[in-house]
């Protein structure tokens, strides 16, 4: 009888060696999964620069009619203020500007420029016809108004995010 008791202890000492085998293996998979999901920033650039081009969109139209304030001469001067745009960034990694953005509004039949304005960093216009996941990211899109008599436009508008030092790594 003795010596069923000692292979129950024996039994015993092995399945916890096991037992701490396989809790090593799950906290090291824990360990590596966090370490690789929290490793590398998220590159949220396209969004940054779809929720700027969303804003000045709402600067200029609403519901599809153009904004009477956007054709007026003090909209042009100060068209960051007049949209509520700010390009502060929270932590600058250089001394450039991060964002740049640009409208053009046009005469939908003549394509004649009413409207050209921007604001930002100019230079960062120049990086988007090229290809390269660390350069800055580029949006342009278009979209169609009216005013109130209907008179129809069309909107283009370029968004830019650089934060490449950021969020491309």
């Amino acid at each position: 009888m003795m010596s069923i008791k000692k292979n129950t202890k024996g039994t015993e000492k092995i399945i916890s060696v096991y037992w701490f085998a396989i809790l090593f293996i799950v906290a090291a998979a824990i360990v590596y999964m966090t370490a690789s999901f929290y490793g590398k920033p998220y590159d949220v650039r396209q969004i940054e620069a779809d929720l700027l081009t969303n804003k000045v969109a709402g600067c200029v139209s609403q519901a599809g009619y153009l904004k009477e304030e956007t054709l007026e001469q003090g909209f042009k001067d100060d068209f960051p203020g007049n949209c509520g745009i700010t390009f502060g960034v929270e932590d600058s990694y250089s001394a450039e500007e991060q964002y740049y953005v640009e409208l053009i509004l046009k005469d939908f039949y003549s394509q004649e420029k009413v409207l050209e304005t921007n604001a930002g960093n100019s230079k960062l216009e120049s990086f988007c016809n090229l290809k390269g996941e660390k350069l800055p990211f580029c949006l342009k899109r278009s979209f169609y108004a009216v005013d109130k008599g209907n008179n129809k436009y069309q909107a283009d508008i370029l968004s830019i995010v650089r934060k490449t030092e950021k969020n491309a790594q």
